[in-house]
């Protein structure tokens, strides 16, 4: 299926979209900044029976409505809908011909998909959309009037004018210069921020300002508003001074020629452009059977090799891994931020399904792989011991909890902390008990098998997390441990060795309860137990 086929349910967005007709219009508001899409909409039963936009909230707020108000009674505009097996050709034509830039996306039965914007509908665009001579210049006609305000005026003034003249963004000029510019999601920010209307835009506007000028081709318009996810851009003159906005209503509506003969050609020029992004794209054949990689971009092969072409995903994918994907992928046609682990990389990749009609093609997938190892080692590592820090540990014994109420398995938690270690401090300095921290981990690692999980806790505390083991099992592990840590030297400083001790409390799933604060009150009680008791030894009851 070429691509100006792709139906507009494979696209529409759904997440933080909508909201139920007796919400306020304060959570309505805060909503829309969130989603980042201008709109809001308002469903009764599952069906749309109205919708919010940026422009709304203006209104709304220069007439000085109560946000507290229920939503319902104010989103009172025409609604424009499609079928979600409607396509983007389709729905860039229903766009331009009810001039609007949203879309809201049904079923047969007028249940509520998402909501399609003219934003993802450029993300399609290419030069093939315009004629190649088309530029800023041929158009500016057609463009409304500039209007501006300077950085002293207040905010309620930008309102008014947005308002008079019905527009969604206001440059700020200086010496006829622009310096900033406040659009309508960035009254969505004010308002979500309670800030006063008497204040002066300067302190709050965008800046800088995203510049084109008369000879900059509509292409490199629409590149530039992609690239950098916006709606409109300032248009100046050749001297720098500001003469007008073009939004990409505007760039819509001048776009020419067959719009599906051009989608058809699309995945020809895409794929040499995908091949100079920085980022990981390959594209999946679903069969029915298996999922076979057909397109890597060099990223991808220089990464994995040329290779994976015409071979399963599991091959870049685990295999299990990929199943609750691939499951997810054709349930929902896409997917978003879903992290893996290969090798000893972590990798997150988003992508989207298109369903396909033919005898020996299911479907296709498009994916975006990113490597995100290091990020993620930043985040959730300690930087000392190179173990998982305290967050993620805190993550992680939430999911194995939720996990194995989910499977009915049962799991083991210790904590262990170094006896006297104020002592070593004091006696050798900071830096050997350093030496001591990353030792004992050494001995712990080598001591718990691949899929345990170890994590520092705090300054000589640990963390374990023991999967499917009962708590016999865990002190047999833990006892193991403290044995070996006891009986290993560790050189603190040239010539000088020590040994030392730790003590250990452990805790186990639903014996010990079903809550992850539960499993480490417990751990814990029993560690403090161990250090009242002697210290150097393991408690679990």
């Amino acid at each position: 299926m070429g691509t100006g086929n792709v139906l507009l349910h494979a696209i529409a967005e759904k997440e933080n979209m909508w909201v139920e007709g007796h919400s306020t219009l304060r959570h309505l508001v805060q909503l829309m900044y969130k989603n980042g899409q201008g709109v809001v909409v308002v469903l009764k039963q599952n069906r749309p029976v109205g919708i919010l936009t940026e422009r709304d909230v203006v209104n709304l707020l220069y007439t000085r409505v109560d946000l507290s108000e229920e939503c319902e009674r104010f989103a009172r505009k025409p609604l424009v809908m499609a079928r979600g097996k409607r396509t983007i050709g389709y729905a860039m034509s229903l766009m331009v011909e009810n001039n609007v830039r949203r879309l809201l996306v049904v079923d047969q039965s007028d249940n509520f998909l998402g909501v399609v914007t003219q934003q993802e509908l450029l993300n399609y665009l290419e030069e093939d959309f315009y004629r190649s001579s088309l530029k800023v210049k041929h158009v500016f006609d057609q463009l409304k009037d500039l209007v501006s305000v300077a950085r002293e005026d207040a905010i309620r003034e930008v309102l008014k004018k947005m308002v008079d003249h019905n527009i969604s963004a206001i440059p700020i000029l200086g010496n006829k210069v622009a310096v900033g510019i406040i659009t309508e999601k960035d009254v969505l920010r004010l308002a979500k921020d309670n800030v006063s209307l008497k204040e002066p835009v300067g302190k709050y506007m965008s800046s800088p300002v995203t510049l084109v000028n008369l000879e900059t081709t509509l292409i490199d318009v629409v590149k530039t508003m992609n690239m950098k996810n916006i709606r409109r851009v300032v248009v100046e003159d050749g001297d720098g001074l500001a003469v007008g906005i073009m939004t990409n209503r505007d760039l819509v509506r001048n776009f020419e020629g067959d719009y599906n003969e051009f989608l058809e050609r699309k995945l020809r020029y895409t794929k040499e452009v995908l091949n100079l992004l920085p980022e990981m794209l390959f594209e999946v054949i679903d069969t029915g059977e298996d999922q076979l990689v057909v397109w890597a971009n060099e990223k991808v092969l220089s990464r994995f090799g040329k290779e994976i072409i015409d071979k399963p995903v599991t091959q870049l994918v685990p295999s299990q891994r990929w199943h609750d994907i691939c499951r997810t992928l054709i349930e929902q046609n896409k997917i978003e931020d879903i992290r893996f682990k290969k090798d000893k990389c972590i990798y997150e990749f988003s992508g989207f399904y298109l369903p396909v009609d033919r005898a020996t093609e299911k479907g296709r997938m498009q994916l975006f792989l990113r490597d995100i190892t290091q990020e993620v080692t930043l985040a959730t590592t300690d930087p000392l011991t190179s173990i998982y820090n305290r967050r993620y540990m805190n993550e992680f014994l939430a999911k194995e909890a939720e996990r194995s109420r989910r499977t009915n398995r049962g799991f083991a938690v210790s904590i262990t902390d170094v006896d006297d270690f104020k002592k070593i401090n004091d006696t050798y300095g900071h830096l050997s008990g350093d030496i001591v921290l990353k030792e004992i981990v050494r001995g712990m690692i080598s001591g718990t098998r691949e899929y345990d999980t170890l994590g520092r806790y705090g300054g000589e505390e640990f963390l374990i997390i023991l999967p499917e083991v009962d708590k016999h099992t865990a002190v047999l592990v833990c006892n193991r441990l403290r044995r070996d840590i006891e009986e290993h030297e560790i050189e603190v400083a040239e010539g000088e060795k020590i040994r030392v001790t730790v003590s250990f409390g452990v805790s186990n799933f639903q014996e010990d309860g079903v809550l992850p604060d539960d499993l480490l009150v417990k751990a814990d009680e029993r560690l403090y137990k161990a250090k009242r008791e002697g210290k150097n030894r393991v408690v679990f009851e």
